[in-house]
């Protein structure tokens, strides 16, 4: 996890390509329900909401890639179609009035990502930059409350882990 020292509230371009390879990462660390893959051809969905912080890095991060066996996609979301069917959400920063992306996945086995600095609150997992690195913390009850189940190892490496 090197990453190089930038402005709190403005993460350098190589703190975005750590988020973006992250995000991806997390996945293999997480236990989805089986109701979260209804159809054994189903994607594995990562969806952004609001601004998009990472470009082409997401989707260079998960070109020709594979997760549990399935395709990663990126989808944007937002409107009426909201995260239906995503299996990931990550958050970017939004100036609409009343932005609460979480909301919508209430119920839903949907890992909720942000970037703390930048993002809304309320993500089971938020980067947070920490001695001039990205870090992770993570709200494991909140993961739980969804019926994901993180792995002790991913667990292991948050610098806080929340389990209420």
């Amino acid at each position: 996890m090197i990453c190089g020292a930038g402005p709190v509230s403005s993460p350098t371009s190589l703190e975005r390509a750590i988020q973006a390879n992250f995000l991806f990462k997390f996945a293999p660390f997480v236990e989805w329900p089986p109701d979260a893959f209804p159809a054994a051809d189903r994607k594995f969905i990562i969806c952004l909401v609001g601004e998009d912080p990472f470009g082409s890095l997401l989707e260079d991060v998960v070109r020709d890639q594979r997760m549990m066996g399935r395709p990663v996609v990126i989808r944007k979301v937002g409107g009426e179609g909201g995260p239906a069917g995503c299996h990931i959400l990550f958050a970017g920063s939004s100036t609409e009035t009343n932005y609460a992306p979480f909301t919508a996945t209430e119920g839903q086995p949907v890992l909720t990502v942000a970037d703390k600095a930048a993002g809304p609150g309320g993500a089971m997992i938020e980067f947070v930059r920490q001695n001039g690195r990205v870090r992770f913390q993570i709200n494991d009850g909140a993961a739980r409350a969804h019926g994901l189940r993180i792995s002790s190892k991913l667990l292991g490496l948050a610098i806080m882990v929340d389990r209420k």
